[in-house]
């Protein structure tokens, strides 16, 4: 677990500053919210809530908002993400895009309600909806290939023998 923890949180540190220092002006994706998002549909519960917590609290201490607002809205899509692990079948791409929009539609609005309640004025122009709309399409747009990108990760860690928590092994030593 620790292993798997700090290996999709390098993954995880990775995105954030390939997002912040290089696509911060130009692209308003939000590719570690979706990192969250599918590492929350894995079956290892503590590893999503630990990654969730961790790259969090980096988000509001690079922020300039209040401590815990990004954090709350992360614990909101791994939350998301644990609902539609058992309701949707997310081996379709029409699937993944349509639950990680949810998901992210669902991280907005914890992050503006949570925004309200530290007393911040909550972006909710008309003009302000319109465009975090489309960063949240295109932004689950790319679901699948981050979808494929954990997938991967996971792969390479059990090459290793790592095994997330949920998983049975087809090898069943004898008694």
């Amino acid at each position: 677990m620790i292993a798997a923890f700090l290996f999709f949180l390098a993954a995880g540190l990775a995105v954030f500053y390939f997002q912040s220092l290089l696509l911060f002006a130009q692209v308003h994706l939000r590719l570690l919210a979706l990192l969250l998002f599918y590492v929350g549909l894995r079956p290892s519960l503590a590893l999503a809530l630990g990654l969730g917590v961790a790259l969090g609290a980096l988000m509001d201490s690079y922020a300039t908002t209040p401590f815990g607002l990004h954090l709350g809205a992360v614990l909101v899509l791994v939350a998301a993400a644990r609902f539609f692990r058992r309701r949707l079948l997310l081996q379709r791409i029409p699937s993944q895009v349509l639950a990680s929009s949810a998901a992210l539609a669902l991280q907005e609005a914890a992050f503006q309600a949570g925004a309200a309640l530290f007393g911040l004025q909550p972006l909710l122009g008309k003009e302000t909806i319109l465009r975090h709309g489309w960063e949240i399409l295109g932004t689950a747009a790319l679901g699948p290939l981050m979808y494929h990108l954990v997938k991967s990760l996971e792969k390479f860690l059990r090459r290793f023998g790592w095994r997330a928590s949920g998983e049975t092994s087809a090898y069943q030593p004898l008694p």
